[in-house]
């Protein structure tokens, strides 16, 4: 299940509507993203709910209690479970990739804090990567593309993560750009991939990212799934672009 692709629009415009929504003790501000089954939103921890706030479930009144130890601010992903596209594979999908999520815990993979489930909603309460995704980086250097230095540090973190999963018997099974989320903007050491215009390039001195802290991490488990030891996935599923050639001949894979 390809729910959405989990990046982060520096450039979107605050919704109002939903910045009346609490959710879970965090205040929705600004939607960042939305795919086939969900939308995406940065939220705002809040210390009490407000009076317009949407009605979660007695859950969510709870977690303003128990949330003080969880970032401050955060993504949402909201599933709104009254959508016809939400078949019984799609929930099998949701609930699987909820478990790997909780499950496991990597430097390269994205953090999911909670997981809530409403009668209108399902909302994941995720790590929020400040950088957008890898494809949003790509599109914003002025050459057009990553050097070589820079395209090896992001390898070596998305190689980090995919053995991990692969050591724990897991396959992703939809690497692309979109997924690939940076914890937040180009640091300053990379010399050689200076932003399009001189505004983004003010901005990411201004913000001067600590180096130390910038990671490529892996999103959206939708279409995760184990896979034991010797045994080949035979499912036709990702997105074309980026399938494997023995997935579009329809071979089995690994």
């Amino acid at each position: 299940m390809n729910t959405t692709h989990m990046y982060v629009n520096p450039h979107a415009n605050a919704n109002h509507h939903q910045s009346a929504i609490t959710v879970a003790g965090y205040r929705l501000k600004q939607k960042l993203g939305s795919g086939s089954f969900a939308s995406v939103y940065k939220a705002i921890k809040v210390k009490y709910s407000s009076p317009d706030s949407e009605t979660e479930t007695e859950t969510d009144a709870d977690s303003i209690n128990y949330n003080n130890s969880l970032p401050e601010i955060v993504a949402i992903k909201r599933i709104d479970r009254s959508s016809n596209k939400i078949t019984k594979k799609v929930l099998e999908n949701l609930y699987l990739e909820i478990s790997i999520l909780e499950t496991y815990r990597h430097p390269n993979i994205v953090c999911l804090h909670q997981a809530h489930k409403s009668n209108e909603h399902f909302d994941l309460i995720l790590e929020y990567c400040a950088g957008g995704d890898l494809q949003g980086l790509i599109r914003t250097r002025k050459s057009g593309g990553l050097s070589e230095p820079l395209t090896r540090r992001l390898m070596r973190g998305l190689t980090a993560g995919l053995a991990f999963l692969a050591s724990q018997n897991l396959i992703h099974r939809d690497i692309k750009p979109q997924n690939l989320l940076l914890t937040g903007p180009l640091p300053l050491d990379e010399l050689e991939d200076p932003a399009r215009t001189e505004e983004e390039e003010q901005a990411r001195r201004v913000e001067n990212f600590p180096s130390s802290m910038f990671h490529l991490k892996l999103a959206d488990f939708g279409f995760a799934r184990h896979l034991q030891k010797a045994s080949l996935a035979d499912t036709l599923c990702g997105t074309p672009l980026y399938m494997a050639p023995e997935i579009l001949q329809d071979r089995r894979y690994v």
